[in-house]
């Protein structure tokens, strides 16, 4: 009665009853979802960028009128040697675009904050080693905070430079948190010199760390390397993701500081690096994802991207592990080993290479074993005791 009402007020000439053309109530999809519906991480991350025709996956656009100082496109297909039939087919896992991802860090920096909060109320730092404090986290872990910026400005060029939006939304929030990593140090450096000695906050000496110190020599180098070789973003991401980060990364940031701080009356020093640790395993996901899925398995140049990587480990892994050699001085020198126990560091990069072998390698098909990895660690060690 309501429906034949309601057709009374209608103009009958244009209100003509018609057989509808689809009567099934389906979603049509711009893309296709990563799972079985369409997210809202891909609802509001793909296709953003405009992109030219010839990247593949994407919606062209046409061409582009404006260029950069030489002549350089907005987007150009040598940008990266790294070959795809579908950029546009790549996604993060954990679908982590910029509404989450502020969550997730307003939520840290909470945490950090109620973290100092109660360090201080409750004297937790009262039995800390002050020699610990003063050089290891005021110099050494200080010293990470020059380190994670210089990642972070090694980052920018890809996240310009990235052919899909995707990928560019894992980019930047991976350089951000490099960003926040170092925030979150320094951070600390500032509440330990409140607490505990004024000293600890400056940043001078942290960085004279980082310029000069023989420990940091192999890391600085590589981090200089991703700045000035950096021209293929793709090569970047597989340099930092699945070269430096599985091997020192684990090392200097989990095994260095994270585990040694609370044997020396320390227990503040983890819960800071924890956003670390955690953005290290974020990147991870999507990393594997790029390497494995969207190119070392594309159908089409699957195995010349092999190849690439192949080619790119060989530049970049001698690199990581001089890098790792170094900076187990300064974890022989904290004595923890005699006093407390811990496996002395050739025992742990053991146990790193061979994760890396068995976790990584294979992304590539290299053939590589644990024990190449050990020769190389044990080369750079004889020479950096000689020196």
């Amino acid at each position: 009665m309501a429906n034949t009402y309601r057709r009374s007020l209608l103009n009958p000439e244009h209100d003509k009853e018609r057989e509808p053309i689809e009567t099934r109530r389906t979603a049509v999809y711009f893309a296709n979802p990563y799972r079985r519906r369409l997210s809202e991480y891909e609802q509001v991350t793909l296709y953003a960028q405009p992109n030219p025709d010839w990247i593949r996956g994407g919606i062209g656009v046409g061409g582009w009128s404006t260029r950069f100082p030489g002549g350089r496109g907005a987007w150009e297909n040598y940008f990266t040697e790294a070959r795809c039939t579908d950029w546009f087919a790549f996604r993060d896992p954990e679908g982590r675009w910029q509404k989450p991802y502020v969550a997730e860090k307003a939520d840290e920096w909470r945490t950090t904050s109620r973290l100092f909060n109660t360090a201080a109320s409750q004297s937790l730092l009262r039995g800390a080693d002050p020699r610990w404090l003063d050089t290891v986290i005021g110099e050494q872990l200080g010293a990470m905070v020059l380190h994670d910026y210089g990642v972070f400005m090694a980052l920018t060029s890809g996240m310009r430079d990235s052919l899909v939006d995707t990928l560019r939304v894992a980019i930047v929030n991976w350089g951000l948190d490099y960003l926040d990593s170092a925030q979150q140090i320094q951070a600390e450096k500032v509440y330990l010199g409140q607490a505990v000695a004024e000293p600890i906050t400056e940043l001078e000496p942290a960085r004279q760390v980082w310029l000069n110190h023989p420990a940091y020599a192999g890391a600085r180098t590589f981090v200089e390397h991703l700045w000035r070789d950096g021209y293929d973003h793709i090569e970047v991401l597989f340099a930092l993701a699945l070269i430096y980060e599985p091997l020192f990364g684990r090392f200097v940031r989990q095994e260095f500081f994270y585990r040694l701080a609370p044997l020396h009356g320390d227990h503040l020093t983890p819960q800071v690096l924890w956003p670390s640790l955690r953005s290290a395993e974020a990147a991870n996901t999507w990393s594997r994802e790029l390497f494995e899925r969207i190119l070392g398995n594309d159908t089409e140049f699957g195995g010349y991207n092999r190849q690439l990587m192949a080619w790119w480990a060989r530049r970049w892994l001698p690199r990581a592990v001089a890098a790792v050699a170094d900076i187990a001085a300064l974890y022989d020198a904290t004595g923890a080993v005699q006093r407390f126990g811990v496996k002395p560091s050739r025992r742990i990069v053991e146990t790193l290479a061979g994760e890396w072998v068995r976790d990584v390698a294979p992304i590539w098909e290299s053939q590589l074993t644990p024990q190449d990895l050990l020769d190389a660690y044990d080369e750079r060690a004889t020479v950096g005791a000689a020196l």
